[in-house]
């Protein structure tokens, strides 16, 4: 009797190991399904963090007007004259990494200011997100555990947003309760 129990708890530890390795699994994959968005852009991140380094002007080139849907000739052409610009090059080596997208003439380099616009704008989405979340976390304490979804709704929005109201056109519409 004891050899049958015994067997039947290896069967049920077997059984809720499998189903564990096979939610890790299935957690795996859902991250290399995730994650192959970034590493798609990986060659055009390094390009625009280093755009005077040795390139493959074509791949770069078709990566780029891929990604954010340009005429890969034009970025091809406006990747060359950039790579040959010696007041560009000049300028980015004197300490101004941070701006130095916006050196680029829009005239001139039209699709690669936005495509770098663009890809950082990627990064300025996130702090949306976060900021959220350490709003809620202060909005729904463990003071304030009866709040229903709807009331958190209305204050992340509140909070989230750049709404100002115009304090003196409100008070000044509103009627004063005289006491009798």
């Amino acid at each position: 009797m004891q050899a049958e129990l015994k067997r039947q708890g290896n069967d049920t530890a077997q059984l809720g190991s499998a189903r564990y390795e096979e939610q890790v699994q299935s957690t795996l994959s859902e991250f290399d399904r995730r994650f192959t968005d970034f590493a798609s852009i990986e060659p055009v991140a390094s390009y625009l963090c280093f755009p005077f380094g040795s390139i493959d002007v074509d791949d770069i080139a078709s990566k780029v007007a891929s990604l954010f849907h340009l005429n890969s000739p034009a970025v091809e052409n406006e990747i060359i004259t950039l790579q040959n610009d010696i007041e560009i090059k000049s300028r980015a080596t004197q300490g101004m990494k941070g701006e130095f997208w916006e050196l680029l003439l829009q005239e001139k380099y039209p699709n690669l200011r936005r495509c770098a616009m663009n890809f950082t704008a990627l990064f300025g989405s996130t702090y949306l997100c976060e900021s959220t979340f350490s709003h809620m976390k202060i909005i729904k304490s463990k003071y304030r555990s009866t709040m229903t979804d709807d009331h958190l709704v209305a204050c992340i929005r509140l909070v989230t947003s750049c709404y100002n109201p115009d304090y003196e056109k409100l008070a000044s519409s509103s009627q004063c309760q005289r006491s009798h």
